[in-house]
């Protein structure tokens, strides 16, 4: 038996799979997303680091603080003169020199209070007794240290108002 062809159909040649379509080049549109998004990325890798940057003082005086030993009398007695240092030189980070390293007293008690929104008088009265001739004992000693560090923590990193605060505290001494 001999099959007939359709004559039609003798006429169309083979099917055949068309190319492979290539990702490349990507249209202009991925390639502007693709830019945004590193270029978001690097901003914000940079602001994060600004910021550790700027917290880099607060977390070395926390530990500072939580560092000091209070397990004595004898270390109890200088654990206030150690603190306020600790807390001058965590502000002098912040503001210049000049507007808080001649705060004394009063004045620096003041601006102390001005920084953090609820301040604890008991901070005030421990801190005073640096030079009193019986110091605080271990367990005092320990009080301030943990009034020290939630007065770090509320008050760090100062504020810009903290340096107009400072400045009008000078002008009123004068």
């Amino acid at each position: 038996m001999q099959t007939t062809a359709n004559p039609a159909l003798a006429a169309l040649k083979d099917i055949h799979t068309p190319e492979a379509i290539s990702n490349l080049p990507i249209a202009v549109g991925y390639w502007l997303v693709l830019a945004l998004i590193l270029i978001a990325v690097t901003v914000l890798f940079f602001k994060l680091k600004r910021v550790r940057r700027h917290r880099a003082p607060k977390r070395e005086v926390l530990l500072a603080v939580a560092s000091l030993d209070t397990s004595s009398e004898q270390h109890a007695a200088d654990i206030p003169v150690q603190i306020n240092t600790l807390i001058k030189r965590a502000a002098m980070s912040y503001l210049s020199r000049e507007q808080v390293a001649g705060l004394q007293g009063d004045h620096w008690h003041q601006w102390m209070a001005l920084q953090v929104k609820r301040s604890n008088p008991r901070l005030k009265l421990l801190l005073d007794r640096r030079y009193q001739r019986e110091g605080l004992t271990p367990k005092e000693a320990e009080e301030l240290k943990t009034l020290a560090s939630d007065w770090l923590k509320q008050a760090l990193p100062l504020k810009k108002d903290a340096q107009k605060l400072s400045t009008s505290n000078k002008e009123a001494q004068c």
